[in-house]
């Protein structure tokens, strides 16, 4: 039985400037870095999401295509603030039909995230 998403393991081009953006701009915890492990990886987390990234330059071609990640938020507007002050390059918070206010993000391989406040 499923229980809910415990984990997103996400391959990116470079470790330093993908840690920089989920540390830097997305305000992650930085739980561990290994440059020297075969892939280089890196363990983040904010609140119970848990992301590990690993340099994979080999599948640069076919990454991020496709897939769309939502994140809840307690206050997308509140975030959306944090977002610019760190830096980020975003739009304004929408309301949309489907239920939810929120921020859309592509991470530096074009992965992209929805920040979400459900109503």
């Amino acid at each position: 039985m499923i229980q809910g998403l415990d984990l997103l393991f996400l391959e990116v081009n470079s470790l330093e400037e993908s840690v920089a953006f989920y540390e830097g701009v997305l305000g992650m915890e930085v739980e561990s870095i290994n440059a020297s492990a075969e892939p280089p990886m890196a363990k983040l987390r904010a609140g119970g999401l848990k992301i590990t990234l690993a340099q994979h330059l080999e599948t640069m071609l076919r990454r991020g295509r496709g897939v769309h990640f939502f994140i809840g938020v307690s206050d997308v507007d509140e975030y959306y603030d944090q977002l610019i002050e760190r830096g980020a390059d975003i739009l304004p918070p929408v309301d949309e039909g489907w239920g939810g206010r929120f921020i859309t993000l592509e991470d530096p391989d074009k992965y992209r995230y929805f920040f979400v406040t459900w109503k």
